[in-house]
């Protein structure tokens, strides 16, 4: 064999590997029309009426070896003026200090999120409204206005999340395509138990998206960030969400569990609302 016939094989194996650089050790490349067919399915099924719910559960986060865990309760509502992080007579409190974004993204809804740690111990109550925040911390006597950035509530309460909260939201309810802001995919793999792992690049990151036989998404990853793994009730809405991330060389762990869903019927209109006592010191989160 000459040389020439001796490198083209190996090549073809370099190329091969190239193509395959997201997958794991040994999977091999899908045919594409079963792939999309897959991907249309995964489509329409996040296009499907979300399951706002009332949603409530445990979350355990924290260094893997040191995790604590706390319950929560979260819903939302489609956002109506006036923005409930106007002032709306928190002047006392020196919201009016804050600095809230008016030209934030529209993210659609106002989230709530309340967190406790034990029986009627509150840790925090929080508002998410079109990229800003309002954060009450009751046993501090503090509150935190201004803009939801990624490492806010890390910073603040020490959770690490996976997403923003209005995604993680829409996440809980379905909205699985719009939630991880997914493109079209750049090639596609084969996974185990029958699923596809999808690759794509964002913000000069690469993801993976892998989905099981049903279009569920089962696993997403972030290059340098997260690796989460969801699991799902009888309805095939999330029941969990189990997620790892490095940082400053100490890996995070996040569970989240939902334990119940209810209608947001069953809430008063003024469940929405967060206001912040007089008495409490208000520190703006863009300063």
């Amino acid at each position: 064999m000459t040389k020439t016939k001796f490198f083209l094989p190996l090549i073809g194996l370099a190329l091969a590997a190239a193509l395959c650089g997201c997958s794991p050790k040994g999977a091999s490349i899908v045919p594409e029309s079963e792939a999309d067919t897959r991907w249309q399915a995964f489509i329409h099924r996040s296009s499907r009426p979300a399951a706002y719910d009332v949603l409530s559960g445990s979350l355990r986060f924290g260094p893997t070896n040191d995790t604590r865990r706390v319950t929560y309760l979260l819903w939302s509502s489609a956002i109506e003026a006036p923005s409930l992080l106007d002032d709306q007579g928190h002047e006392p409190a020196g919201l009016d200090d804050a600095d809230f974004d008016a030209k934030a993204p529209d993210n659609a809804r106002t989230i709530r999120l309340e967190v406790n740690a034990g029986v009627g111990a509150n840790i925090a109550k929080a508002v998410f409204e079109n990229g800003q925040m309002l954060l009450v911390l009751p046993k501090d006597q503090k509150a935190y206005a201004g803009a939801e950035t990624p490492d806010t509530l890390r910073r603040l309460l020490g959770l690490p999340l996976p997403m923003r909260m209005n995604r993680l939201n829409d996440f809980l309810a379905g909205r699985y395509l719009s939630a991880l802001d997914v493109p079209a995919p750049e090639r596609y793999l084969t996974g185990g138990n029958g699923n596809i792992i999808y690759c794509y690049k964002s913000n000069g990151r690469n993801y993976e998206l892998e989905l099981d036989p049903k279009a569920l998404p089962v696993r997403w990853s972030v290059e340098g960030r997260w690796s989460l793994n969801m699991a799902y009730d009888e309805k095939e809405l999330p029941r969990r969400l189990d997620g790892t991330m490095e940082s400053d060389g100490t890996e995070m762990r996040m569970v989240l569990l939902v334990k119940e869903r209810r209608s947001a019927g069953s809430l008063p209109e003024t469940s929405m609302r967060l206001d912040v006592p007089a008495s409490f010191a208000v520190y703006s989160l863009d300063q």
